[in-house]
């Protein structure tokens, strides 16, 4: 009896099953993944870039003030001689006087300007001061004149002394002073401002002149004549 149909065509269906299976076990070749490519990665933004530094022009300085010219400071001595000093004070030497009706000019002040240096109308190229509160002087200036003039400094000024050496108290002008007799030291020598010293005897009738001498700086004047024309030694 020849096999049908049916018996061949489950033998086909046996040899394809087999063939599948064969085919399951081979091995699967492993795939690799293929690598994305790496785009190039934008800078980084950059801040936004500072213009170039252009170096500031230099601020230019100020030119500096010329001072005007000072305004003159024009001095008269009016109504009787004003004294000319060695500095601005009356412990200082007398120079000189300015006689009545003469005039000049101011150079200079002290700091407080209640002194004035100014040009020696009796001697050309020379200066010395002068009270700016004199009852004889009469300063012609603008407003603000004398306080623009420069200030001059001078050196201290060295006492002047006079000493009483007698038994008799001595009254001293133009100080007005009364120096007492040389038994009271130190009462009997004081510092007087420089200039022409006048001393009268306070124990004799009439207070007479026993003295009258020119008293400079660092100078000690005695006084050794009493109004009796008794003399006396000074006391070391």
């Amino acid at each position: 009896m020849t096999p049908g149909p049916t018996l061949r065509s489950l033998s086909l269906l046996i040899v394809a099953l087999a063939l599948a299976t064969a085919a399951c076990g081979l091995p699967v070749a492993a795939v690799t993944p293929t690598a994305a490519p790496i785009l190039p990665t934008a800078p980084p933004a950059s801040a936004t870039a500072s213009p170039t530094d252009v170096p500031a022009s230099p601020t230019a300085e100020p030119s500096p003030t010329v001072p005007a010219t000072a305004a003159p400071v024009r001095v008269t001595a009016s109504g009787g001689n004003m004294t000319l000093r060695r500095g601005p004070a009356t412990a200082y030497n007398v120079g000189g006087y300015m006689l009545a009706g003469q005039a000049t000019t101011a150079v200079a002040r002290n700091e407080a300007a209640d002194w004035l240096l100014v040009q020696d109308p009796s001697t050309t190229g020379s200066t010395a001061w002068v009270s700016a509160a004199s009852r004889y002087i009469v300063i012609e200036a603008e407003t603000g004149a004398v306080q623009a003039l420069p200030v001059q400094t001078v050196d201290p000024a060295v006492p002047a002394y006079v000493r009483n050496c007698t038994f008799h108290p001595m009254r001293i002008l133009p100080a007005d002073t009364v120096l007492k007799e040389q038994l009271y030291p130190p009462d009997n020598r004081r510092a007087f401002n420089p200039g022409v010293i006048e001393a009268f005897d306070q124990s004799v009738e009439g207070n007479p002149k026993v003295l009258s001498e020119e008293l400079s700086e660092g100078e000690t004047i005695d006084i050794t004549k009493d109004g009796l024309s008794n003399s006396y030694a000074c006391p070391s």
